[in-house]
């Protein structure tokens, strides 16, 4: 089977998705029966480009690694912008990895919502739309008879949605608590080791675990906006960031460190979801959690969740010290995952 695919947003986990299936085109080819064609790319310094007889993506890669244009590339033909990609591009799957918008999740929300109208899938790693419109758009993939995954949103390529999609039927997630944001993690591991915060964040900055501005990670944005997808998607909630209780790291002191420290516990920040008497509560904030604890086993950029389940009891599941690969894997498995329905609805 041949899937046309496009990119909306050609940045560090598309381009190391790009060389996943560019590498292993062969494997993928024989291992699943899929070949993959491109003819949709959309960047925001490079231009976007569509072809409707597919175009090379080493040489794409390549092109942008060099910082060249796209327009450039054989049969390339220019879209403008991205919404404009979304109206030309006849793409069956299209990946959207365009940045993290955590005060409403556009343009996002719109883009995906415009393809799957076209009929397309779409496989995201943006946490934006499913924090802020996650029902919808699951709604309306259903009623399209598209397929709308986003395992890279939450934990990068740790299976946490598919998990309990395959392999939980039945149970039911009554709470979860995690350490999601790897940036304030890095920080909060360095500074108890004796260094500075500035310091520890120009380092996250330098290992691309950062973004120049960490005013998201920093202030408990992004762990907000991960532990409502997570309860959107997991705890079948309607809720938004705006619905979280949240403070980030930015004042923590080495004194609290230390104190937390000299108690056998370590200062983390904890996202979390529970279902209260008064319905759920969502928060984000430092807590201190015993060293020996799943959540006091996170140092570095290592992530850990905890799922509280009613027939499983507690599960967690951690990823240590991911990477853009990770990102870039759960992307792939989500198109291995639509292509198999598609599959199916053939058979």
């Amino acid at each position: 089977m041949e899937l046309r695919i496009g990119f909306l947003g050609f940045g560090n986990v598309a381009r190391a998705f790009a060389r996943i299936i560019s590498e292993r085109e062969a494997r993928i080819a024989d291992q699943f029966d899929l070949r993959l064609k491109t003819n949709a790319i959309a960047t925001g310094a490079h231009g976007c480009i569509v072809s409707a007889e597919g175009f090379d993506l080493k040489q794409a890669l390549a092109a942008v690694e060099r910082g060249e244009a796209l327009n450039t590339l054989p049969g390339a033909v220019d879209a403008v912008d991205t919404t404009g990609l979304v109206a030309m591009c006849d793409a069956d799957v299209l990946f959207e990895t365009t940045p993290l918008n955590p005060i409403d999740g556009e343009p996002a929300t719109e883009w995906i919502r415009k393809a799957l109208l076209r009929r397309m899938s779409v496989v995201t790693a943006n946490k934006g739309p499913i924090a802020f419109a996650h029902k919808e758009l699951t709604t309306l993939a259903r009623e399209v008879k598209c397929s709308f995954r986003f395992e890279a949103t939450v934990m990068d390529g740790a299976p946490i949605f598919n998990m309990v999609e395959s392999c939980l039927p039945a149970v039911r997630v009554t709470g979860l608590a995690g350490v999601l944001n790897s940036t304030t993690n890095y920080i909060l591991t360095g500074m108890e080791r004796g260094r500075l915060f500035e310091e520890c964040l120009t380092e996250a900055r330098e290992l691309g675990v950062a973004e120049a501005n960490a005013d998201y990670d920093i202030d408990g944005w992004d762990a907000a906006v991960k532990i409502v997808a997570l309860a959107n998607v997991l705890m079948n909630a309607d809720a938004t960031p705006r619905s979280v209780e949240r403070r980030g790291i930015r004042y923590i002191t080495s004194k609290e460190l230390k104190h937390a420290s000299d108690t056998g516990a370590l200062i983390r920040l904890v996202a979390r979801a529970e279902m209260l008497p008064s319905g759920l509560k969502l928060a984000v904030g430092p807590e201190a959690v015993a060293i020996s604890s799943i959540l006091g086993s996170a140092r570095g950029t290592t992530n850990a969740l905890i799922l509280e389940t009613d027939l499983m009891g507690e599960l967690a599941v951690i990823e240590t010290n991911p990477g853009v690969e990770q990102t870039a894997y759960a992307l792939l498995s989500d198109l291995i995952a639509i292509h198999r329905e598609l599959q199916l609805k053939k058979a």
